[in-house]
């Protein structure tokens, strides 16, 4: 019994490591498209829609496993642990390709393009438009205003972080998503069942 769980638990990890591979090159991809997204509108809906397609990659790999290794039925707890370490090991993968990028290729190109776009944010003279002479139109100021200078703080913050910090915080970032979706993504592989027609 013993054995059977330890060969179960050595399944799923190689199973998981391997499909992190997927889930890393998928990061990686999709991250090319970082740099290009703070420039063009279309690489930034691209990058968007990539990223609200995790979800359904993580499920197909859940359910590929669920299928293939697990007999067609997986409970929740393993479901969920398989698609945290799916898109656990995607994300060391995509972390080494974040240091590289921001150590070796950006040279400082994400923090000066957002430095330029907040420069003008804060240019642009909110008097001149039609409608902002009143109470409400003052309010709207000083929360453009606001947003202005809390942009200008995160831009400061992200001028004092190393290469490492930047990689780390994206990681974090990376996890903390992972947890969003494997929620889900094991609530439905869970659910449904293998057909035994197929």
């Amino acid at each position: 019994m013993r054995s059977e769980r330890h060969e179960e638990q050595s399944t799923m990890m190689n199973c998981a490591m391997n499909m992190g591979l997927i889930v890393g090159a998928y990061y990686i991809g999709k991250f090319c498209l970082f740099p290009l997204s703070m420039h063009s509108t279309f690489a930034a809906m691209l990058f968007f829609g990539l990223t609200m397609m995790v979800p359904y990659l993580v499920y197909r790999l859940v359910k590929l496993y669920r299928d293939r290794y697990a007999g067609g039925n997986i409970d929740f707890v393993r479901a969920f642990s398989f698609a945290l370490l799916v898109m656990a090991f995607g994300s060391l993968l995509a972390a080494v390709a974040h240091y590289v990028y921001f150590e070796f290729i950006d040279k400082g190109l994400v923090v000066s393009t957002l430095a330029s776009n907040i420069e003008q944010l804060a240019s642009v003279d909110l008097s001149t438009i039609e409608g902002l002479d009143t109470a409400e139109g003052a309010e709207a100021i000083a929360r453009y205003e606001r947003f202005v200078e809390t942009m200008n703080t995160t831009l400061g913050q992200l001028q004092a972080m190393t290469s490492i910090k930047m990689t780390m915080g994206m990681l974090s970032n990376n996890v903390t998503w992972a947890i969003i979706v494997a929620l889900p993504v094991a609530l439905v592989a869970s659910m449904r069942k293998k057909n035994n027609n197929q």
